[in-house]
């Protein structure tokens, strides 16, 4: 323990007396983890962080169909109308409960004073499906959400109620005049609820009162009227598979009078980026994370080429150290201790890069999405994980430079430093960066020759 807190303080004097490269290095690292760690906030929002506030999101599917249409091909979207959410619902034995959804803009109030917010049309299975229990307030149920007898209420999101109402509680009972219906207020979702997808309402509505008025009287049985998404939730010890046969089966049924037996229905992931389904948002964040990445190695291989040189340019006082009795071990340790120190160095920088970069990025990549915090603990821990591994690989270089080399032949009269020849190692470096750096301009030059 004394060892390693002699190493640290002899490191902080050595990284003191070159600021000039310990600025450097910080920054250039400090800028690439920042970039990787506010790309990962988008990346783990679309593929990994389930639904806020929904109870085993594992076990709640999306309903997905593909149909054969020749000369077209293949064509995978959500099950449609309302006929066949209906038929999943009565007749599907390997789901508890299913919902629909689809989303909507309206117009808040009359006159010049209104204003446009955003809609999500659901079923009244929809928030039981999930298993959220409201902020504030109830949620509607299936009895409010009966074709012959619908009932006109909503649920504000959190953000919408704070935004537009302060957190008053006083909103419930309220009338919210949307498009040419009065709608009562009836309870606020937590916050940061979206449902299943990123994409953040301002409020939620039945199906069977708004949907008529969106569109047309006979919305619900009419083939125009496309539902946004289906999702289902799998009854205790059923598996996807089965349940997938089960809905192909019942969707075929419907259509053997025309002879389409080619449908196949999949259950997809709650992550709507898993899917079937990939929209251009999704892969654009993907190659922008891939390329952050490079980036980051790009800027590792850098920085350990700095401390390459440093190592070299430092062989006299290593090899005075050497002649004196410390270990080659020894020296290594105290290089890598050198690294950990910039590491905490690096790690605070790329926090500030992510607080400063993070929003931006989920402003342009998800600009519907709730907004939720730009560091949480899964953030954090990716940045540690992150610039630990980053420590490793930028103190490698030196410290196998330190430990191969012949540094007691610095100590021969008539030789100087800075004499040495370039390195294998600094050469291989360098040689790499140059290669990605060529890899990755031919790689956007041919991205925008597509685009």
């Amino acid at each position: 323990m004394h060892a390693l807190a002699q190493d640290l303080r002899y490191s902080l004097r050595t990284l003191a007396r070159s600021p000039g490269l310990s600025f450097a290095a910080v920054l250039t690292l400090g800028l690439g983890i920042g970039a990787n760690t506010a790309m990962f906030g988008v990346v783990d929002r679309l593929f990994f962080r389930p639904p806020a506030h929904v109870i085993d999101p594992d076990r709640v599917v999306r309903i997905y169909v593909t149909t054969t249409m020749p000369p077209f091909g293949t064509n995978t979207m959500s099950i449609g109308t309302y006929p066949r959410y209906q038929d999943f619902r009565d007749r599907v034995r390997s789901f508890a409960t299913v919902a629909a959804y689809g989303g909507r803009g309206f117009s808040l109030g009359l006159g010049p004073q209104a204003e446009r917010v955003t809609g999500k049309l659901v079923t009244g299975s929809f928030f039981p499906l999930l298993g959220v229990r409201p902020e504030l307030g109830r949620f509607f149920g299936p009895d409010e959400d009966s074709l012959g007898n619908p009932a006109h209420v909503a649920v504000l999101s959190r953000e919408f109620w704070k935004r537009r109402f302060g957190e008053d509680r006083a909103v419930l009972g309220t009338t919210l005049q949307l498009g040419r219906n009065g709608y009562t207020v009836i309870g606020v979702a937590p916050r940061g609820f979206a449902g299943i997808d990123l994409d953040l309402p301002d409020v939620w509505l039945p199906f069977s009162a708004a949907a008529p008025e969106v569109h047309g009287p006979d919305a619900f049985g009419s083939r125009s009227f496309w539902l946004s998404g289906v999702i289902a939730r799998l009854r205790p010890g059923v598996n996807a598979a089965p349940a997938a046969a089960e809905c192909t089966a019942i969707y075929r049924s419907r259509f053997v009078q025309s002879g389409d037996s080619t449908a196949t229905v999949s259950l997809g992931s709650v992550h709507e980026a898993l899917g079937p389904t990939v929209g251009s948002d999704v892969k654009l964040s993907v190659w922008l994370a891939a390329m952050c990445a490079v980036v980051l190695l790009i800027a590792c291989a850098n920085v350990a080429n700095l401390l390459v040189a440093r190592a070299v340019h430092r062989k006299r006082e290593i090899a005075v150290r050497l002649a004196l009795g410390a270990s080659r071990g020894r020296m290594v340790r105290q290089l890598l201790a050198e690294s950990a120190v910039l590491a905490v160095l690096v790690g605070c920088a790329a926090l500030l890069v992510t607080i400063w970069v993070g929003p931006v990025l989920r402003a342009a990549l998800l600009p519907d999405a709730a907004a939720g915090a730009v560091l949480d603990t899964r953030i954090l821990l990716f940045t540690s994980l992150v610039v630990g591994a980053t420590a490793v690989l930028a103190g490698l270089a030196p410290a196998y430079e330190a430990s191969a080399r012949d540094l007691s032949s610095a100590l021969k009269s008539g030789e100087r430093e800075g004499t040495f020849p370039r390195s294998a190692t600094r050469t291989a470096m360098m040689g790499c960066s140059s290669a990605v750096c060529v890899t990755c301009k031919a790689c956007v030059s041919d991205s925008i020759r597509i685009a």
